[in-house]
């Protein structure tokens, strides 16, 4: 054989390509599906949690100047984000995630068993193992130093959000997730050392293969080495007085229901009242299916820090509500529906659309309550934000009447599927030209039930504001305390 005598930019060129070459082993691209058994767990998880949890900088012009600023994937109340994520590949190790790095380093926790999870109620599909989990751990302290009492309640509805983010983003990669809300706190906070931290695990998802499927490959974990191990941030004195105020509140004071097999089931009622109109909707462009047009819409949503007094069309509301019509993520949760939401539409500045409806996901129409509508910001505790909103989406459920029947799971299963059912407006609203949104969680729940005409038991649980987005707004609620309990930003 001839040998071929190359020159220096030769030698070059072929040694950059070579270089350059992709290779299926060593993929760690979040934008395509990984093919099981050649990515290692850690290195999948690592670029799940970039894109469905991570940190965004842009520069934008302001009031006549350049500024720089900073957002994670999810939204949070206060942008107070008060809980951590912890990954952990079974049998290998566990993982903190250090959003704003965009890594995960190592914890010094022992290795989580397949047995140990399975004591701890973790339940996976029939023919499944379960491979590796994503728990996000509450830390009540951050929210409620500021939203006080609420600040827990705030808890569930951010992880509720950041979970849907990374179910949703994973199932567009090919690894379908599981749920879980139903499984022992207090097991799992015992494998994660979370005793005095103040910590409260409260959601996880779990990715499961095939039994049999040929495990990842290893070699990552000695490149880790000389990476430093992770900790938790220990409470100061003023976080154990709060940790301590919330004793007969948490997960581990009370009883959980029994997980049931994973499963989709619709997250939304229809309404039981005859309405007196029903106003069809249109459906708009089909549900998002590539990751890459998840990763658009997830990287590209943003939350509306004001609004213009300019309206929405019934196009627009239509393909927002449209989302709500899907099934939710697989969970544990009961099947039988009891955490389900129903859902109103406070119409204000939508085009040919004017009064209170309520939702109907199988027919995708309105039906009219009342076709005038109250001031809405005393509902909204007069927030300047909501001044000028086009809609309000307000989900709703008797909570009292299923918690007392049911328990926290009723409780936590509520607020975890109205974030699931938000988030899926917010990524949504990302894919519609001129259309803004925002959640809050500082409502006055009276008003708000007044507002949406709630018959009997029913509340607010969660509110969304619809409208223009005023690109110019500037969030100004930084003060230490906000709309809580006889407290204002004036007064904090």
């Amino acid at each position: 054989m001839t040998q071929v005598v190359r020159s220096a930019p030769t030698r070059t060129l072929v040694s950059y390509w070579n270089d350059a070459r992709l290779r299926v082993d060593q993929a760690k691209s979040s934008s395509v599906r990984p093919a099981p058994g050649t990515v290692s767990w850690r290195a999948a998880l690592e670029d799940l949690l970039r894109v469905g949890y991570g940190a965004q900088a842009q520069s934008r012009f302001v009031g006549g100047a350049w500024e720089q600023i900073r957002w994670r994937t999810t939204p949070s109340a206060g942008a107070l984000y008060p809980f951590e994520v912890v990954a952990s590949v079974v049998g290998e190790g566990s993982y903190l995630w250090e959003v704003d790095a965009g890594r995960l380093v190592p914890c010094d926790l022992a290795p989580l068993t397949r047995d140990e999870l399975a004591r701890a109620g973790f339940v996976t599909p029939p023919g499944q193992r379960l491979e590796a989990l994503l728990v996000l751990v509450a830390r009540p302290w951050l929210s409620m130093k500021k939203y006080r009492q609420r600040g827990y309640a705030y808890t569930h509805l951010d992880i509720g959000h950041t979970t849907t983010n990374l179910a949703m983003y994973t199932a567009a990669l090919g690894l379908t997730p599981t749920l879980h809300l139903r499984f022992s706190r207090l097991s799992l906070a015992e494998h994660l050392k979370l005793e005095g931290l103040c910590r409260e695990p409260m959601a996880a998802l779990s990715f499961a293969r095939p039994e049999g499927a040929a495990d990842s490959p290893a070699g990552w974990l000695a490149a880790e080495n000389g990476r430093t191990v992770a900790g938790l941030e220990l409470p100061e004195p003023p976080e154990i007085v709060n940790w301590e105020s919330l004793k007969g509140i948490l997960s581990f004071d009370s009883p959980l229901a029994p997980p049931c097999a994973p499963a989709s089931v619709p997250l939304v009622l229809d309404p039981a009242e005859a309405a007196a109109a029903v106003l069809p909707l249109p459906d708009g462009r089909p549900p998002l299916t590539a990751p890459t047009e998840w990763r658009t819409a997830i990287l590209g949503r943003r939350s509306a820090k004001g609004f213009r007094a300019a309206p929405l069309t019934i196009a627009q509301v239509g393909e927002l509500l449209g989302v709500l019509r899907a099934e939710g993520v697989p969970d544990d949760c009961s099947a039988a529906g009891s955490a389900r939401l129903g859902v109103r539409l406070v119409a204000r500045n939508v085009d040919g659309l004017s009064g209170v409806y309520s939702y109907a996901p199988r027919s995708h129409a309105l039906h009219c309550i009342d076709p005038q509508s109250d001031d809405h910001l005393p509902a909204c505790m007069q927030q300047e934000v909501s001044r000028d909103v086009a809609a309000l989406v307000i989900f709703h459920a008797p909570l009292c009447r299923l918690v007392d029947e049911q328990g926290y799971s009723a409780f936590a299963e509520l607020l975890f599927h109205a974030s699931q059912l938000g988030h899926r407006l917010h990524l949504a609203a990302a894919r519609l030209s001129g259309v803004g949104i925002t959640c809050i969680g500082g409502f006055d729940g009276e008003r708000c039930a007044a507002l949406a005409r709630l018959d009997g038991d029913d509340e607010a649980v969660y509110v969304l504001l619809l409208g223009v987005p005023d690109d110019n707004a500037v969030k100004r609620d930084r003060l230490n305390v906000a709309w809580s309990h006889g407290f204002t930003t004036a007064e904090g």
